[in-house]
């Protein structure tokens, strides 16, 4: 009897064994996690050549956008994880991915500067005149964003000189 019962239980040990099967890891790709992104548009304030605003303009020409991200921790300090994210302009739009750990934050600095022609005063000697020069435009965007969510912000550029006077320029 103990022959028997010691031939079943190999037996099913046997059987135990050859039921299990090898299962393979899947490899995690990154089209897998949840993006997050920041986008957005950049505009500036049109002037008329009586140098009165006449409201917000998208700006459309080339320049890029610089995105400092910052992780936060749990208690929404910095971690001292800092990350630079440049992404271009397309039709005064910008979209950019940005790296944010699962269930962490990250404050973002999203800066553009860029130049547009628009009405300006331009002093002479002899008199003042106003027409149009190209004038050097930065803007700035303090959003913050979790995990796995987009964000769309507007980069409003503030007027901080003009090429034809470049003792008043003021990054």
């Amino acid at each position: 009897m103990k022959k028997l019962s010691f031939f079943a239980a190999i037996a099913a040990m046997l059987v135990g064994f050859a039921s299990c099967e090898k299962v393979e890891p899947t490899a995690l790709e990154t089209s897998d996690l949840n993006g997050t992104t920041l986008a957005g548009y950049v505009y500036y304030t049109k002037l008329d050549d009586a140098m009165a605003p006449e409201g917000k303009q998208q700006f459309e020409g080339k320049a890029n956008v610089i995105i400092e991200v910052t992780e936060l921790g749990a208690d929404d300090k910095a971690t001292g994880n800092v990350m630079l994210v440049t992404t271009a302009l397309k039709g005064g739009k910008f979209e950019a991915s940005i790296p944010v750990a699962v269930g962490k934050k990250a404050k973002c600095k999203a800066t553009c500067m860029f130049q547009q022609e628009n009405y300006d005063t331009e002093v002479k000697l002899d008199d003042a005149d106003v027409k149009k020069v190209m004038i050097t435009y930065k803007g700035e965007a303090n959003p913050t964003l979790t995990y796995g969510e987009t964000v769309y912000v507007d980069i409003i550029g503030s007027r901080v000189g003009a090429t034809n006077d470049p003792y008043h320029f003021n990054p």
